[in-house]
């Protein structure tokens, strides 16, 4: 995707709790979207989720691969 223009640069954040991939427009902005994968979960269907770039959650599931193909990723 950054090779095609979509996304100008991604990056990967990693901590104790969650691991993202955070995927960016512009260089100075906030991620446009984040795909995270939680270690802990409070719930079973946040192991993994999409946030944009307030932090507000717009897809999440059990499972990766679903998340990725029940996501509308031209929305984002």
């Amino acid at each position: 995707m950054v090779s095609e223009g979509s996304w100008k640069d991604y990056g990967l954040n990693i901590s104790s709790r969650q691991v993202g991939f955070s995927v960016f427009k512009n260089a100075a902005e906030n991620a446009m979207y984040k795909i995270c994968k939680n270690f802990k979960p409070n719930n079973k269907n946040l192991k993994y989720l999409i946030t944009d770039s307030k932090g507000k959650i717009l897809n999440n599931s059990h499972d990766l691969v679903i998340l990725i193909k029940n996501t509308n990723w031209k929305k984002l």
